[in-house]
């Protein structure tokens, strides 16, 4: 989860949750909903770090008390994470039971705790049926913070026990400003700054590093992408490694970018990309590991990505 992001002048849906979060007014369950993607959930976890936040109410979250510096590092004693891990493409009620046998412990700190769950829409019905008893009786110290792609997902006993907000869309100024802010965050960011890939050596990934070098790292133009598609067409096995070279790929060139750590060994394919495009093209691949995981058709997430790297990347417009 990306932290560090000022989400204030988003939306004024944006602007209202935080003055809510911030003043102590927040709703004990919320959900979120909206086509916003990663960055809805990377704001999910900005209104948990002010619910955690202990500094005065007009500087929350201040990043330095050590409740921040805790819940950034990922290791605040009251702040409790469920979501899709990769490669799985349901929540499933095993796990679910986990988490409520440990909001039946006493928090492990004073204050306020949260529960933070990603990607409801993929939370399997006996799941959710078990979560709902947890949404009707909440501790009163405990904070619901839920998010989906489609509340049509989500059982309507469920959303009528929330608060219910759809996020809108920014506008293009503002969109851009705060994909800046989240592609320097990941770049930065030590949860990824040892990213690998595995054993290079592998037949595997030198299969899967070769068919990306003829195919995700060639196209240019629109025209290329009939044949890099063709190259694609019969990768589905190797979707995830693929996913993990792009992702790679794009991480290094954010850092070659913002941070100006590039690797001198190598010439990255994408030198000389904006950090606002690198940072849409990452967004794709975070997309595209989700509609993998959701059964879509590899061919359409490879052509998808294509369109995404060549628009991007290459400030390719259809004529």
């Amino acid at each position: 989860m990306v932290q560090g992001i000022d989400f204030q002048g988003f939306s004024g849906a944006h602007d209202r949750l935080i003055a809510e979060y911030r003043s102590g007014r927040a709703s004990h369950a919320l959900l979120l909903c909206g086509s916003t993607g990663r960055m809805k959930d990377a704001f999910a976890g900005y209104l948990a770090n002010l619910l955690l936040c202990r500094a005065a109410e007009a500087e929350r979250p201040c990043g330095s008390c050590p409740s921040c510096l805790r819940f950034r590092a990922g290791k605040h004693g009251n702040l409790m994470r469920l979501g899709l891990t990769q490669g799985s493409k349901t929540i499933r009620i095993e796990q679910l039971r986990s988490l409520l046998s440990a909001l039946s412990l006493h928090p492990l700190e004073s204050g306020p705790r949260v529960i933070l769950i990603t990607d409801l829409q993929a939370m399997t019905v006996q799941a959710q049926n078990a979560l709902l008893k947890s949404l009707e009786e909440p501790l009163e110290q405990d904070h619901y913070l839920l998010t989906c792609e489609n509340e049509r997902a989500v059982l309507p006993t469920i959303v009528s026990r929330c608060s219910f907000v759809r996020l809108p869309d920014a506008d293009d100024e503002k969109a851009a400003v705060l994909l800046k802010q989240f592609a320097f965050e990941i770049a930065k960011s030590p949860q990824h700054s040892d990213f690998t890939l595995g054993p290079e050596g592998s037949n595997a990934m030198k299969e899967a590093r070769s068919l990306a070098e003829r195919s995700f790292f060639q196209v240019k133009r629109f025209s290329d992408i009939p044949a890099a598609s063709f190259l694609l067409k019969d990768a589905k096995d190797a979707g995830d490694l693929l996913l993990d070279i792009l992702e790679q790929e794009t991480r290094q060139a954010l850092e070659a970018n913002q941070l100006g750590q590039a690797d001198s060994t190598k010439a990255s394919p994408w030198q000389g990309a904006s950090a606002l495009a690198l940072a849409h093209v990452l967004e794709s691949i975070f997309e595209a590991r989700k509609y993998k995981a959701s059964n879509v058709s590899w061919q359409s997430v490879a052509d998808r990505l294509l369109f995404s790297i060549t628009k991007e990347i290459f400030q390719c417009q259809w004529s």
